[in-house]
């Protein structure tokens, strides 16, 4: 009995450990995965609002001409969604090119749309400690 219940032990051990191994040495993911997943993460933050979802995304270097940092940019977005203007926001990577150089990445066409309107965004993003972050925003027409 003993044996049988030591046998099953280890068969046990073994089966995790196997499971374990297999579920983490997937393949890498590119550049270009990690770069889109996190812009379907800012995006899925500026749909549902959600502040702190759309600033992880966004890197402290932050620089544009519309807010030349962070926390400039961060209170405009707050201001937006205070206002109501990403109101039934929508975000599109339909025609949007993802041109990656180095640890520099240019998304463009980015078209942005809510009930204030649409615009087409190129997003900037670097790679950071070893994250892509958004590094900056340039609006058309603004």
């Amino acid at each position: 009995m003993k044996k049988s219940l030591w046998i099953s032990g280890i068969a046990i051990m073994l089966t995790l450990a196997l499971a374990t191994g297999c579920a983490t040495t997937g393949p890498a993911l590119s550049d270009e995965e990690k770069v889109q997943m996190q812009l379907d993460t800012w995006a899925q933050g500026l749909i549902e609002q959600d502040m702190d979802k759309f600033l992880g995304t966004i890197s402290d270097n932050f620089s544009a001409r519309q807010a030349p940092d962070k926390e400039t940019f961060a209170g405009f977005i707050s201001q937006a969604m205070e206002a109501g203007y990403l109101e039934e926001a929508e975000v599109s990577f339909q025609d949007a090119q993802i041109a990656i150089d180095g640890d520099v990445c240019s998304v463009y066409p980015v078209d942005l749309m809510s009930i204030a309107g649409s615009v087409a965004v190129e997003v900037v993003l670097a790679k950071e400690d070893g994250e892509w972050l958004v590094t900056s925003l340039d609006i058309d027409g603004l």
